[in-house]
């Protein structure tokens, strides 16, 4: 299995696709622009999943970055919307099974603070059996509305999730390094533990240490998730 990662290179202070060298921003502001995904892939080398990457980094930010608030705030890129939803993204993968899809959605709106799209997205594929991301993106989404106990239902629905030893073995060496052996001991406790996650998220002081801990956490937490919903998809990350 590739990586989102995989499809960017740091150039000077700027991330580029690996394709064809355009900046993510760039690519970013022409999704922003109106340009659709499907009309974006046509053009040349650039492939879906080197469009997710680039939303990905444009919200997420690199190794070291904060990510997307623990709460959810006014969407920074309202016009963005479009691009995302499942009508443009059904031009992408039009192929894939719609739930998958509408996982994948609600991911990316989730990203962005489309907070009622991305919780509608994952409410619908939950309704159509997707047992796979969507109770988590759902989960996530009541985590940051905030609902501390309606995330708690949807990490119940979750399960041991197969992205929980890939975000127990990323998280520790940001827990060792903020010498929090507590949270760590939480967290960690059975390989990762979400309801742990949930408490972090919930009781942490805006602009404390532990806030941006807790920040870099979900950063890793949703890249990783991202990626899974792709292969969920039917292997994408290897196009």
């Amino acid at each position: 299995m590739g990586t989102l990662a995989d499809r960017l290179i740091l150039d000077g202070t700027q991330y580029r696709l690996k394709s064809d060298g355009r900046t993510v921003a760039e690519l970013v502001d022409r999704l922003e622009a109106g340009d659709r995904p499907s009309a974006i892939i046509a053009t040349g080398a650039v492939n879906a999943v080197d469009v997710v990457a680039a939303l990905a980094m444009e919200a997420l930010g690199d190794e070291g970055s904060a990510g997307i608030p623990l709460v959810q705030e006014r969407p920074p890129r309202p016009r963005l919307e479009r691009a995302l939803s499942e009508s443009s993204w059904s031009e992408v993968f039009p192929e894939a099974d719609r739930a998958s899809r509408l996982a994948l959605v609600a991911g990316l709106l989730q990203m962005y603070d489309f907070w009622d799209a991305s919780h509608e997205a994952a409410q619908q594929a939950d309704d159509l059996g997707e047992r796979g991301s969507s109770a988590y993106w759902h989960g996530i989404a009541h985590r940051r509305e905030p609902d501390p106990g309606n995330a708690a239902y949807w990490f119940r629905r979750v399960g041991r999730h197969p992205i929980f030893a890939d975000l127990a073995r990323s998280a520790r060496p940001l827990l060792d390094a903020h010498g929090e052996a507590a949270t760590s001991s939480r967290l960690l406790a059975g390989g990762w533990d979400p309801m742990a996650m949930i408490d972090l998220c919930s009781r942490v002081r805006p602009g404390s240490p532990v806030e941006s801990l807790a920040r870099q956490i979900q950063r890793l937490e949703i890249w990783l998730l991202l990626e899974d919903s792709l292969d969920r998809l039917g292997g994408t990350l290897s196009l």
